[in-house]
Protein backbone atom coordinates (compact mmCIF):
# COMPACT_ATOMS: atom_id res chain seq x y z
CA UNK A 1 0.00 0.00 0.00
CA UNK A 2 1.54 3.18 -1.27
CA UNK A 3 1.56 6.26 1.09
CA UNK A 4 0.73 9.48 0.39
CA UNK A 5 3.18 11.91 -1.12
CA UNK A 6 4.14 14.87 0.69
CA UNK A 7 3.72 17.19 -1.95
CA UNK A 8 0.37 16.74 -3.51
CA UNK A 9 -0.42 16.44 0.27
CA UNK A 10 1.66 19.72 1.17
CA UNK A 11 -0.53 21.09 -1.62
CA UNK A 12 -3.67 20.10 -1.34
CA UNK A 13 -3.94 21.32 2.55
CA UNK A 14 -2.84 24.95 1.44
CA UNK A 15 -5.15 25.07 -1.54
CA UNK A 16 -8.07 24.53 0.99
CA UNK A 17 -6.74 26.69 3.76
CA UNK A 18 -6.37 28.94 0.88
CA UNK A 19 -9.79 29.14 -0.31
CA UNK A 20 -11.13 29.21 3.28
CA UNK A 21 -9.21 31.84 3.97
CA UNK A 22 -10.82 34.32 0.93
CA UNK A 23 -14.34 32.92 1.34
CA UNK A 24 -13.44 34.06 5.01
CA UNK A 25 -12.27 37.05 4.10
CA UNK A 26 -15.17 38.06 1.52
CA UNK A 27 -17.86 37.26 3.64
CA UNK A 28 -15.95 39.89 6.28
CA UNK A 29 -15.53 42.19 3.54
CA UNK A 30 -19.08 42.25 2.26
CA UNK A 31 -20.47 42.13 5.98
CA UNK A 32 -18.24 45.39 7.21
CA UNK A 33 -19.39 47.50 4.34
CA UNK A 34 -22.88 46.41 4.79
CA UNK A 35 -22.37 47.61 8.69
CA UNK A 36 -20.39 50.52 7.83
CA UNK A 37 -23.21 51.68 4.95
CA UNK A 38 -25.82 51.31 8.02
CA UNK A 39 -23.78 53.30 10.59
CA UNK A 40 -23.13 55.85 7.84
CA UNK A 41 -26.74 55.91 7.28
CA UNK A 42 -27.92 56.48 10.62
CA UNK A 43 -25.23 59.44 11.68
CA UNK A 44 -26.63 61.24 7.81
CA UNK A 45 -29.75 61.01 9.41
CA UNK A 46 -29.02 62.15 12.69
CA UNK A 47 -27.36 65.19 10.94
CA UNK A 48 -30.78 65.85 8.97
CA UNK A 49 -32.76 65.34 12.27
CA UNK A 50 -29.93 67.69 14.05
CA UNK A 51 -30.54 70.37 11.17
CA UNK A 52 -34.55 70.20 11.50
CA UNK A 53 -34.77 70.18 15.69
CA UNK A 54 -32.61 73.62 15.41
CA UNK A 55 -35.15 74.81 12.72
CA UNK A 56 -37.82 74.23 14.29
CA UNK A 57 -36.59 76.56 16.77
CA UNK A 58 -37.58 79.42 14.31
CA UNK A 59 -40.72 77.96 13.93
CA UNK A 60 -42.92 81.08 15.73
CA UNK A 61 -44.77 84.21 15.02
CA UNK A 62 -43.46 87.40 16.47
CA UNK A 63 -45.23 87.10 19.80
CA UNK A 64 -44.23 83.88 20.34
CA UNK A 65 -47.25 81.85 19.84
CA UNK A 66 -47.19 78.34 17.65
CA UNK A 67 -48.45 79.08 13.78
CA UNK A 68 -49.25 76.75 11.64
CA UNK A 69 -47.67 77.51 8.72
CA UNK A 70 -44.20 77.09 8.36
CA UNK A 71 -42.03 80.37 8.40
CA UNK A 72 -40.57 81.04 4.59
CA UNK A 73 -37.44 80.39 6.37
CA UNK A 74 -37.58 76.77 8.14
CA UNK A 75 -39.40 76.30 4.66
CA UNK A 76 -35.72 77.34 2.72
CA UNK A 77 -33.64 75.38 5.37
CA UNK A 78 -35.87 72.32 4.98
CA UNK A 79 -35.92 72.18 1.23
CA UNK A 80 -31.73 72.56 1.22
CA UNK A 81 -31.43 69.86 3.43
CA UNK A 82 -32.45 67.27 0.32
CA UNK A 83 -33.55 64.58 2.49
CA UNK A 84 -37.27 63.65 2.79
CA UNK A 85 -38.53 64.67 5.94
CA UNK A 86 -41.89 64.51 8.11
CA UNK A 87 -42.52 67.07 11.14
CA UNK A 88 -45.85 66.72 13.16
CA UNK A 89 -47.26 68.71 16.09
CA UNK A 90 -49.31 67.98 19.00
CA UNK A 91 -51.68 70.21 20.17
CA UNK A 92 -53.94 69.79 23.57
CA UNK A 93 -57.56 70.49 22.93
CA UNK A 94 -59.53 72.43 24.63
CA UNK A 95 -61.42 69.41 25.96
CA UNK A 96 -58.30 67.79 26.51
CA UNK A 97 -57.81 65.71 23.44
CA UNK A 98 -54.75 66.02 21.72
CA UNK A 99 -54.78 67.02 17.96
CA UNK A 100 -51.94 65.87 15.46
CA UNK A 101 -51.30 68.21 12.58
CA UNK A 102 -48.98 67.47 9.85
CA UNK A 103 -46.20 70.89 9.21
CA UNK A 104 -45.22 71.28 5.87
CA UNK A 105 -42.51 73.73 4.81
CA UNK A 106 -44.74 75.48 2.26
CA UNK A 107 -48.46 74.67 2.89
CA UNK A 108 -50.17 75.36 6.49
CA UNK A 109 -50.98 72.91 9.01
CA UNK A 110 -52.96 69.86 8.31
CA UNK A 111 -54.99 67.94 10.84
CA UNK A 112 -54.02 63.98 10.68
CA UNK A 113 -56.96 61.96 11.31
CA UNK A 114 -55.92 59.30 13.76
CA UNK A 115 -55.29 55.43 12.52
CA UNK A 116 -57.00 54.67 15.90
CA UNK A 117 -58.79 57.31 17.99
CA UNK A 118 -57.16 55.21 21.40
CA UNK A 119 -53.76 55.52 20.14
CA UNK A 120 -51.47 58.75 22.15
CA UNK A 121 -49.52 60.87 20.16
CA UNK A 122 -46.46 58.96 20.70
CA UNK A 123 -48.26 55.64 19.59
CA UNK A 124 -49.60 57.98 16.04
CA UNK A 125 -45.90 58.94 15.08
CA UNK A 126 -44.51 55.00 15.35
CA UNK A 127 -47.56 54.23 13.00
CA UNK A 128 -46.37 56.83 11.00
CA UNK A 129 -42.94 56.01 11.09
CA UNK A 130 -43.88 52.20 10.07
CA UNK A 131 -46.05 53.20 7.37
CA UNK A 132 -43.22 55.32 5.48
CA UNK A 133 -40.90 51.98 6.35
CA UNK A 134 -43.75 50.13 4.57
CA UNK A 135 -44.18 51.68 1.79
CA UNK A 136 -40.41 52.42 0.87
CA UNK A 137 -40.65 48.37 0.97
CA UNK A 138 -37.05 48.78 2.80
CA UNK A 139 -35.76 51.00 0.78
CA UNK A 140 -35.36 53.49 3.07
CA UNK A 141 -33.50 54.08 6.65
CA UNK A 142 -36.21 55.88 9.18
CA UNK A 143 -35.19 57.78 12.15
CA UNK A 144 -37.46 59.12 14.23
CA UNK A 145 -36.96 61.94 17.34
CA UNK A 146 -39.16 63.09 19.47
CA UNK A 147 -38.25 66.89 20.37
CA UNK A 148 -41.25 68.41 22.92
CA UNK A 149 -44.46 68.67 21.28
CA UNK A 150 -42.69 68.07 17.76
CA UNK A 151 -42.21 64.49 15.87
CA UNK A 152 -39.37 64.53 13.29
CA UNK A 153 -39.15 61.65 11.12
CA UNK A 154 -36.19 61.91 8.66
CA UNK A 155 -35.57 58.81 6.15
CA UNK A 156 -32.71 58.35 3.58
CA UNK A 157 -32.90 55.83 0.76
CA UNK A 158 -30.56 53.02 0.81
CA UNK A 159 -30.64 52.17 -2.75
CA UNK A 160 -27.04 53.49 -3.14
CA UNK A 161 -25.44 51.71 -0.89
CA UNK A 162 -27.19 48.61 -2.16
CA UNK A 163 -25.97 49.12 -5.33
CA UNK A 164 -22.49 49.60 -3.41
CA UNK A 165 -22.74 46.55 -1.81
CA UNK A 166 -23.92 44.58 -5.08
CA UNK A 167 -20.89 45.49 -6.96
CA UNK A 168 -18.95 44.67 -3.68
CA UNK A 169 -20.77 41.26 -3.64
CA UNK A 170 -20.16 40.39 -7.14
CA UNK A 171 -16.24 42.02 -7.68
CA UNK A 172 -15.68 39.35 -4.50
CA UNK A 173 -17.45 36.75 -6.76
CA UNK A 174 -15.64 37.12 -10.06
CA UNK A 175 -11.85 37.81 -8.34
CA UNK A 176 -12.23 34.92 -5.67
CA UNK A 177 -11.91 32.11 -8.35
CA UNK A 178 -8.99 34.26 -10.04
CA UNK A 179 -7.79 35.05 -6.79
CA UNK A 180 -7.48 31.04 -5.55
CA UNK A 181 -6.37 30.33 -9.20
CA UNK A 182 -3.52 32.45 -8.73
CA UNK A 183 -3.19 30.92 -5.28
CA UNK A 184 -3.16 27.97 -6.46
CA UNK A 185 -0.19 28.19 -8.91
CA UNK A 186 1.54 30.07 -6.36
CA UNK A 187 1.24 27.33 -3.72
CA UNK A 188 2.31 24.31 -5.81
CA UNK A 189 5.86 26.56 -7.10
CA UNK A 190 6.16 27.48 -3.91
CA UNK A 191 5.73 23.29 -2.53
CA UNK A 192 8.08 22.29 -5.25
CA UNK A 193 10.92 24.80 -4.24
CA UNK A 194 10.58 23.57 -0.79
CA UNK A 195 11.01 20.28 -1.54
CA UNK A 196 13.56 20.26 -4.39
CA UNK A 197 16.70 20.18 -1.94
CA UNK A 198 14.63 17.16 -0.60
CA UNK A 199 14.60 15.28 -3.62
CA UNK A 200 18.47 15.47 -4.72
CA UNK A 201 18.74 14.99 -1.06
CA UNK A 202 17.10 11.34 -1.68
CA UNK A 203 19.02 11.60 -5.14
CA UNK A 204 22.34 11.55 -3.12
CA UNK A 205 21.78 9.23 -0.56
CA UNK A 206 20.64 6.68 -2.86
CA UNK A 207 23.86 7.60 -4.63
CA UNK A 208 25.93 6.70 -1.27
CA UNK A 209 26.82 3.19 -0.39
CA UNK A 210 29.37 0.53 -0.14
CA UNK A 211 31.22 -0.67 -2.98
CA UNK A 212 30.81 -0.18 -6.12
CA UNK A 213 29.05 3.08 -4.54
CA UNK A 214 31.23 5.32 -2.86
CA UNK A 215 30.31 5.45 1.08
CA UNK A 216 32.31 8.48 1.73
CA UNK A 217 30.45 10.87 -0.47
CA UNK A 218 28.15 13.11 1.66
CA UNK A 219 24.89 14.98 0.88
CA UNK A 220 25.30 18.79 -0.73
CA UNK A 221 24.61 21.16 2.56
CA UNK A 222 23.60 23.69 2.86
CA UNK A 223 20.74 23.62 0.58
CA UNK A 224 19.13 26.91 0.74
CA UNK A 225 16.41 25.99 3.45
CA UNK A 226 17.32 26.03 6.90
CA UNK A 227 15.23 23.06 8.10
CA UNK A 228 16.62 20.57 5.01
CA UNK A 229 19.84 22.02 5.48
CA UNK A 230 19.62 20.61 9.20
CA UNK A 231 18.61 17.33 7.77
CA UNK A 232 21.65 16.78 5.53
CA UNK A 233 24.13 18.07 8.12
CA UNK A 234 22.41 15.58 10.44
CA UNK A 235 22.38 12.98 7.51
CA UNK A 236 26.41 13.50 6.86
CA UNK A 237 27.06 13.10 10.68
CA UNK A 238 25.06 9.86 10.61
CA UNK A 239 27.23 8.95 7.29
CA UNK A 240 29.99 9.88 8.78
CA UNK A 241 29.32 7.43 11.72
CA UNK A 242 28.24 4.57 9.41
CA UNK A 243 31.43 5.42 7.15
CA UNK A 244 33.85 4.82 10.48
CA UNK A 245 32.12 1.53 11.14
CA UNK A 246 32.21 -0.28 7.88
CA UNK A 247 35.92 0.89 7.72
CA UNK A 248 35.88 -0.19 11.59
CA UNK A 249 34.49 -3.43 10.05
CA UNK A 250 36.59 -3.90 7.76
CA UNK A 251 39.80 -3.15 9.11
CA UNK A 252 38.82 -5.68 12.28
CA UNK A 253 37.98 -8.52 9.46
CA UNK A 254 41.65 -7.80 8.07
CA UNK A 255 43.03 -7.79 11.74
CA UNK A 256 41.12 -10.82 12.89
CA UNK A 257 42.11 -12.98 9.78
CA UNK A 258 45.93 -11.89 9.74
CA UNK A 259 45.79 -12.52 13.83
CA UNK A 260 44.09 -16.05 13.41
CA UNK A 261 46.36 -16.54 10.05
CA UNK A 262 49.47 -17.47 12.18
CA UNK A 263 48.26 -19.71 14.63
CA UNK A 264 46.33 -21.99 12.10
CA UNK A 265 49.18 -21.59 10.26
CA UNK A 266 52.11 -22.97 12.77
CA UNK A 267 48.91 -25.47 13.93
CA UNK A 268 49.04 -26.95 10.02
CA UNK A 269 52.72 -26.87 10.29
CA UNK A 270 53.14 -28.65 13.21
CA UNK A 271 50.27 -31.54 12.22
CA UNK A 272 52.33 -31.60 8.48
CA UNK A 273 55.31 -32.02 10.03
CA UNK A 274 53.84 -34.69 13.34
CA UNK A 275 52.64 -36.90 10.42
CA UNK A 276 55.76 -37.24 8.71
CA UNK A 277 56.67 -41.20 9.96
CA UNK A 278 59.86 -40.45 10.44
CA UNK A 279 59.28 -38.20 13.84
CA UNK A 280 60.65 -39.73 17.02
CA UNK A 281 57.83 -39.77 20.20
CA UNK A 282 59.77 -36.08 21.00
CA UNK A 283 59.18 -34.90 18.10
CA UNK A 284 55.80 -35.58 18.53
CA UNK A 285 55.53 -34.21 21.62
CA UNK A 286 57.41 -31.37 20.39
CA UNK A 287 54.75 -30.60 18.04
CA UNK A 288 52.12 -31.37 20.15
CA UNK A 289 53.03 -28.63 22.43
CA UNK A 290 53.91 -26.53 19.60
CA UNK A 291 50.06 -26.87 18.48
CA UNK A 292 48.70 -26.51 22.02
CA UNK A 293 50.42 -22.98 22.46
CA UNK A 294 48.95 -21.92 18.60
CA UNK A 295 45.48 -23.22 19.73
CA UNK A 296 45.79 -21.28 23.52
CA UNK A 297 46.99 -18.11 21.85
CA UNK A 298 43.82 -18.32 19.68
CA UNK A 299 41.41 -19.11 22.16
CA UNK A 300 42.41 -16.20 24.02
CA UNK A 301 42.06 -13.92 20.64
CA UNK A 302 38.61 -15.44 20.06
CA UNK A 303 37.31 -15.25 24.32
CA UNK A 304 39.10 -11.36 23.90
CA UNK A 305 36.81 -10.53 20.33
CA UNK A 306 33.97 -11.90 22.08
CA UNK A 307 34.33 -10.06 25.56
CA UNK A 308 34.59 -6.72 23.18
CA UNK A 309 31.50 -7.98 21.44
CA UNK A 310 29.60 -8.39 24.54
CA UNK A 311 30.63 -5.06 25.87
CA UNK A 312 30.05 -3.32 22.67
CA UNK A 313 26.44 -4.58 22.60
CA UNK A 314 25.85 -3.77 26.48
CA UNK A 315 25.69 -7.28 27.32
CA UNK A 316 28.92 -7.53 29.72
CA UNK A 317 27.72 -8.09 33.10
CA UNK A 318 29.50 -5.55 35.44
CA UNK A 319 28.70 -4.67 39.36
CA UNK A 320 28.33 -1.34 40.55
CA UNK A 321 29.22 -0.67 44.01
CA UNK A 322 30.89 1.45 46.30
CA UNK A 323 34.62 -0.38 46.95
CA UNK A 324 38.28 0.13 47.96
CA UNK A 325 40.74 1.03 45.35
CA UNK A 326 43.71 0.45 47.94
CA UNK A 327 43.16 -3.35 48.49
CA UNK A 328 43.04 -3.77 44.51
CA UNK A 329 46.10 -1.57 43.60
CA UNK A 330 48.01 -3.67 46.44
CA UNK A 331 46.77 -6.57 44.75
CA UNK A 332 48.25 -5.81 41.29
CA UNK A 333 51.35 -4.50 42.74
CA UNK A 334 52.48 -7.57 44.10
CA UNK A 335 51.85 -9.45 40.63
CA UNK A 336 54.10 -6.58 38.87
CA UNK A 337 56.53 -7.71 41.51
CA UNK A 338 56.08 -11.35 40.40
CA UNK A 339 56.68 -9.96 36.48
CA UNK A 340 59.82 -8.23 37.03
CA UNK A 341 61.58 -10.05 39.74
CA UNK A 342 64.48 -10.95 37.29
CA UNK A 343 65.06 -7.88 36.12
CA UNK A 344 66.15 -4.24 37.84
CA UNK A 345 63.13 -2.42 38.05
CA UNK A 346 61.61 -1.51 41.58
CA UNK A 347 58.07 -0.81 42.35
CA UNK A 348 57.48 2.60 43.83
CA UNK A 349 53.59 2.51 45.16
CA UNK A 350 51.59 6.03 46.88
CA UNK A 351 48.06 4.62 48.17
CA UNK A 352 48.18 5.37 51.26
CA UNK A 353 44.88 6.93 51.83
CA UNK A 354 41.68 5.34 51.75
CA UNK A 355 40.59 5.50 47.86
CA UNK A 356 36.64 4.96 47.56
CA UNK A 357 35.74 4.35 44.22
CA UNK A 358 32.23 3.00 42.43
CA UNK A 359 32.30 0.55 40.01
CA UNK A 360 33.26 -3.46 39.32
CA UNK A 361 36.49 -4.33 41.52
CA UNK A 362 37.32 -7.35 39.96
CA UNK A 363 37.05 -5.51 36.32
CA UNK A 364 39.30 -2.77 37.89
CA UNK A 365 41.53 -5.13 38.84
CA UNK A 366 41.28 -6.32 35.11
CA UNK A 367 42.52 -3.33 33.56
CA UNK A 368 44.79 -2.31 36.03
CA UNK A 369 46.33 -5.55 35.80
CA UNK A 370 46.45 -4.73 31.94
CA UNK A 371 48.02 -1.63 32.74
CA UNK A 372 50.39 -2.96 34.86
CA UNK A 373 51.35 -5.68 32.37
CA UNK A 374 52.22 -3.35 29.57
CA UNK A 375 54.50 -1.87 32.39
CA UNK A 376 56.42 -4.53 33.10
CA UNK A 377 56.73 -5.56 29.07
CA UNK A 378 58.45 -2.41 27.88
CA UNK A 379 60.40 -1.13 30.90
CA UNK A 380 63.59 -3.33 31.02
CA UNK A 381 65.41 -0.85 34.09
CA UNK A 382 64.02 1.28 36.32
CA UNK A 383 60.50 1.72 37.78
CA UNK A 384 56.77 1.31 37.97
CA UNK A 385 54.80 2.96 39.98
CA UNK A 386 51.26 3.23 41.22
CA UNK A 387 49.79 6.57 42.66
CA UNK A 388 46.32 8.13 43.98
CA UNK A 389 44.95 10.73 42.41
CA UNK A 390 41.48 12.48 43.15
CA UNK A 391 39.66 15.07 40.33
CA UNK A 392 36.24 16.56 40.31
CA UNK A 393 34.62 13.82 41.48
CA UNK A 394 36.61 11.17 40.13
CA UNK A 395 39.40 9.00 41.59
CA UNK A 396 41.91 7.91 39.55
CA UNK A 397 44.72 4.94 39.92
CA UNK A 398 48.21 6.33 38.05
CA UNK A 399 50.29 3.37 36.39
CA UNK A 400 54.02 4.94 35.27
CA UNK A 401 57.01 3.24 34.10
CA UNK A 402 60.31 4.92 32.84
CA UNK A 403 60.29 2.61 29.85
CA UNK A 404 60.46 3.07 26.66
CA UNK A 405 57.84 5.40 26.23
CA UNK A 406 55.07 5.73 23.28
CA UNK A 407 55.44 8.19 20.04
CA UNK A 408 52.76 10.76 19.77
CA UNK A 409 51.46 8.97 17.06
CA UNK A 410 51.21 5.80 18.46
CA UNK A 411 49.25 7.30 21.69
CA UNK A 412 46.28 8.39 19.03
CA UNK A 413 46.48 4.48 18.05
CA UNK A 414 47.41 2.39 20.96
CA UNK A 415 43.84 1.53 22.22
CA UNK A 416 42.66 0.58 18.52
CA UNK A 417 41.77 -2.91 17.99
CA UNK A 418 44.89 -5.47 17.20
CA UNK A 419 47.26 -2.10 16.96
CA UNK A 420 50.73 -2.86 18.66
CA UNK A 421 53.72 -0.28 18.92
CA UNK A 422 56.23 -2.60 18.91
CA UNK A 423 54.68 -5.58 16.67
CA UNK A 424 57.49 -8.00 17.07
CA UNK A 425 58.03 -7.62 20.14
CA UNK A 426 54.64 -7.75 21.52
CA UNK A 427 53.70 -10.95 19.27
CA UNK A 428 56.95 -12.76 20.71
CA UNK A 429 55.28 -12.44 24.30
CA UNK A 430 51.95 -13.31 23.42
CA UNK A 431 50.35 -10.16 23.08
CA UNK A 432 47.11 -10.32 21.26
CA UNK A 433 46.91 -6.46 20.83
CA UNK A 434 43.56 -5.97 22.20
CA UNK A 435 44.54 -5.55 25.93
CA UNK A 436 44.37 -1.83 26.15
CA UNK A 437 41.20 -1.74 24.06
CA UNK A 438 39.69 -3.57 26.68
CA UNK A 439 40.63 -1.94 29.18
CA UNK A 440 39.38 0.88 27.81
CA UNK A 441 35.73 -0.42 27.17
CA UNK A 442 35.80 -1.53 31.07
CA UNK A 443 36.59 1.47 32.13
CA UNK A 444 34.27 3.48 30.06
CA UNK A 445 31.14 0.83 30.68
CA UNK A 446 32.01 1.93 34.65
CA UNK A 447 31.46 5.28 33.39
CA UNK A 448 35.38 6.17 33.84
CA UNK A 449 38.13 6.54 31.24
CA UNK A 450 41.38 5.95 30.71
CA UNK A 451 44.33 8.77 29.55
CA UNK A 452 47.88 8.62 28.80
CA UNK A 453 51.02 10.99 28.80
CA UNK A 454 54.37 9.05 27.27
CA UNK A 455 57.82 10.81 26.22
CA UNK A 456 59.95 8.49 24.09
CA UNK A 457 62.59 7.34 25.80
CA UNK A 458 61.49 8.53 28.96
CA UNK A 459 58.28 6.30 29.91
CA UNK A 460 54.70 6.34 29.86
CA UNK A 461 51.78 7.18 32.76
CA UNK A 462 48.35 5.64 32.05
CA UNK A 463 45.44 7.02 34.26
CA UNK A 464 42.56 5.06 35.35
CA UNK A 465 40.00 7.16 36.27
CA UNK A 466 36.38 5.65 37.73
CA UNK A 467 33.56 7.83 39.97
CA UNK A 468 34.28 8.69 43.11
CA UNK A 469 32.51 7.00 46.24
CA UNK A 470 31.00 9.39 48.85
CA UNK A 471 34.17 9.01 50.97
CA UNK A 472 35.96 10.71 48.46
CA UNK A 473 35.96 14.50 48.12
CA UNK A 474 36.67 16.17 44.55
CA UNK A 475 39.63 18.75 45.37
Amino acid sequence: MSEPRLGPTLTGRIERLVWLALAVYGALVTVLFAGLSEAVLRHSLERSADAVQSLIALYADPGGERTTVAPAMLADGLIGMGEPFLITRTVPGRDGARTLYFLSPTMPAKRIEPLDPNLTAEETAAELVRAVQQRGGGRYRVLHRRAGEFDIIVATSRIPYWVGLAGLAALVLLLLPLAALLARRSVRRTVSSALRPLARMIDETQAIGPPPNDLRARVTAPTGIGETSDLANELNRLLERVDASHRSLEAFTADVSHELRTPLTHLRAQGQWALDGRRTPEDLREALAGITRSTEQMTRTIEDLLLIARGENQQLELVRQEFDLVPVVREVEEITTAMIQDRPVSIRTDVNDAASAIGDPGRTREILLNLASNAAQHTSDGSIGFRLLRRDGMVGVAVQDTGCGISAEDCSRIFDRFYRAEPSRSRAQGSTGLGLTIARLLAELQQGSITVESTPGQGSTFILWLPSGPGIRSS
